[in-house]
């Protein structure tokens, strides 16, 4: 009986429809952006400084039913942002390590970051770009363990990553 009057809509005109995951995602997006705009530093990202941009959003003349969504569960919002900003700060660092004229002065401590980057899906393929920037041994073994699939650390994406890097470094095989 509910489902019939949930499908018709002269029986229950009045009955909402939820929202499509992928439009609540844009308004999280929307939020995303306006907190990026005002905090554009990872370091500046507070929830202070959340608490005064949901206010903000609250005073709006206009805020739909999605945003208001937002704004009442920001720390949703704020849990699904953290995956991106977590990979977009790895990206960034890895990135800019391998800009470096001799990366490879990175590795006492970039190796085992970047290895465990990939396995975790954290900034992956720029960690797999900077081992094999970097060219010591410990960057290509890093690779080579990575590269290993199927059952492998990395994901299969990831192990096909380091296989590529691997081939372009090595004498076109991938060492095993």
């Amino acid at each position: 009986m509910v489902t019939e009057l949930l499908e018709d809509p002269e029986l229950a005109p009045d009955v909402p429809q939820p929202p499509s995951p992928g439009l609540l995602w844009h308004v999280w997006e929307e939020f995303h952006q306006a907190v990026g705009e005002r905090m554009p530093r990872t370091s500046q990202v507070t929830w202070a400084g959340v608490d005064e941009l949901v206010r903000e959003w609250r005073g709006r003349e206009r805020l739909y039913p999605l945003q208001r969504h937002v704004v009442d569960h920001v720390e949703a919002a704020m849990l699904a942002m953290i995956p991106r900003l977590r990979d977009d700060i790895a990206d960034s660092v890895f990135r800019w390590l391998a800009l470096d004229s001799d990366p490879g002065r990175f590795a006492d401590w970039a190796v085992d970051t970047a290895e465990r980057c990939v396995i975790e899906d954290i900034g992956a393929d720029s960690a797999v770009e900077l081992l094999g920037a970097m060219g010591s041994p410990e960057a290509r073994a890093a690779l080579d363990r990575l590269s290993v699939k199927p059952g492998g650390p990395a994901s299969w994406d990831n192990a096909e990553a380091a296989q590529g890097r691997l081939f372009e470094l090595g004498d076109g095989e991938v060492e095993r």
